[in-house]
């Protein structure tokens, strides 16, 4: 499997159309056809349904599969290349729930790097339940998730925990900025949800009809996009909270508290790199050094 033809791969995929593909390739329409068609042969799977005249192409479940497979392979091989000119770096692949990647994470990087300049990491951005398969087939060092593990040959350790805040647009009901807020107050119409974990989905649906609110995300920062109604509001982790205030938002606390919000650092137990368990002991002992209310001084 010649990396020309992943790229290839990718190419098409991005473009959804073989000819375009190939000349972005520098290759004839005829080449990019037999490569792929060599390529679904290897992997005894067909990666395109071909449309009308067999230029325009879209994804199978099988090509989609191999997509994400095809851009790690890359990036391997990019890594490989790297060894060379990195021989003396030692490198971490880090997959890490949006919650902490975008809030809390780089200041425990920043300090983490500035005691081990020789250490590279390379942080993607997944949830929970798409960083454990990725562990256990050993596509990834280390994952940060809001859940434990749980596969038996993962292991997990607590990072932190924190509480839950209502976010707001500023001077929304004109109440005062800590006054407790009960559930039973916010009407359903008005919520910009996201499930963080399956405790608080559970508690969430008690209160509010799943199907009931005025629009799901997968992220915050989208989520953020989407307050443009004085009685809309959205219930996050403290932290994600503290860092929406810094944006103009107001955050209150709540009555009824849903479960804590938990996260873990997890590795597979045959991991070899040594960097794995030094970057898990070193997290552990810094979010264990600061209350989850403090962790975003470390943005500045």
């Amino acid at each position: 499997m010649e990396r020309e033809t992943l790229q290839l791969f990718l190419a098409i995929r991005d473009t959804g159309n073989i000819t375009r593909a190939a000349s972005e390739r520098y290759i004839t329409q005829s080449a990019a056809s037999k490569r792929i068609a060599q390529l679904e042969k290897e992997l005894g799977v067909t990666l395109f349904e071909r449309g009308k005249g067999h230029s325009t192409v879209a994804l199978t479940p099988a090509g989609e599969g191999f997509s994400d497979i095809a851009e790690r392979m890359l990036l391997l091989y990019q890594q490989a290349l790297a060894l060379r000119e990195n021989a003396g770096q030692r490198g971490l692949t880090v997959a890490c729930i949006n919650s902490v990647q975008g809030y809390t994470l780089p200041g425990f990087i920043r300090e983490l790097q500035a005691q081990h300049p020789d250490l590279c990491v390379t942080l993607e951005d997944h949830h929970s339940v798409e960083i454990f398969p990725l562990l256990e087939n050993k596509r990834l060092d280390l994952g940060i998730t809001q859940l434990a593990a749980p596969f038996s040959d993962l292991v997990s350790y607590p990072l932190f925990e924190e509480g839950y805040r209502v976010v707001t647009l500023p001077g929304a009901d004109g109440t005062p900025a800590e006054a407790p807020v009960h559930p039973a107050h916010l009407p359903a119409e008005h919520e910009i949800f996201e499930a963080f974990d399956t405790e608080f989905q559970k508690w969430h649906d008690y209160w509010w009809r799943p199907s009931g609110c005025k629009i799901r995300v997968n992220t915050t920062p989208t989520a953020e996009r989407y307050f443009c109604d004085p009685e809309d509001w959205m219930i996050v982790p403290e932290t994600v909270a503290y860092a929406m205030e810094q944006k103009g938002f107001c955050s209150r606390p709540l009555l009824e508290d849903p479960p804590r919000h938990r996260v873990y650092v997890v590795h597979h137990k045959e991991s070899r790199n040594e960097m794995v368990r030094l970057f898990a002991s070193a997290a552990r002992a810094y979010y264990a050094a600061r209350p989850a209310g403090t962790l975003l001084e470390r943005l500045g």
